[in-house]
């Protein structure tokens, strides 16, 4: 079986993803600089936003492993990471160190298959590309943005959205994304996202 340090976060990251953290705990200071030292990846695990890391004591099964692209200490003495998804993990067990630094035993996940645009889901593309310009924040991470390929925006959509974590896991459980594709049309159509 297979180990690996594991980071709880209410942020979510999904295979192609990038995201920002900022590193405040001792234990998670030590798995970035052993990651960085080593060149290996740790894990990211969905936690709800009310949740705090440090209570952690379980998570969904569903992670994504996550390597760093590029780092920067900040004047507080703070670390701030951004990081790319790489794979869906299987989490099995998770042991906590003493300083309370998660490690989860897990097996890999099937990544979802391309799926190219097309006249059905290409809303979904559309959308997206409009959100990212209204947060550049976020956009600044993709300077060669995917759009068309559906699988690459739905799991930017899910990262994104404020949906329960339960139901995210459900979706990205699937071996396609073809469930999800499905979902967020019916879901943006419901908020009248996409005729706006």
């Amino acid at each position: 079986m297979n180990t690996i340090a594991l980071l709880p976060h209410n942020e979510h990251l999904l295979p192609e993803g990038r995201l920002k953290l900022v590193i405040s705990r001792i234990c998670d200071m030590r798995m970035v600089t052993e990651a960085i030292t080593n060149n290996q990846p740790f894990a990211l695990g969905m936690i709800a936003n009310k949740s705090s890391p440090e209570t952690v004591t379980s998570i969904p099964a569903i992670a994504t492993t996550a390597a760093i692209i590029d780092f920067n200490a900040l004047n507080s003495g703070l670390l701030e990471i951004v990081v790319e998804g790489i794979n869906k993990i299987s989490i099995s067990t998770l042991t906590m160190a003493h300083d309370k630094l998660l490690t989860a035993t897990y097996q890999r996940s099937h990544n979802w298959p391309t799926i190219k645009i097309n006249t059905n889901n290409k809303l979904l593309a559309d959308k997206l590309k409009l959100l990212f310009i209204s947060i550049p924040e976020i956009s600044q991470y993709y300077p060669q943005p995917n759009y068309q390929n559906a699988t690459w925006v739905c799991q930017r959509w899910l990262e994104i959205l404020p949906i329960d974590i339960k139901h995210k896991q459900s979706l990205i459980h699937h071996q396609t994304a073809d469930i999800t594709i499905s979902f967020l049309l019916q879901l943006l159509q419901n908020h009248n996202l996409i005729n706006n």
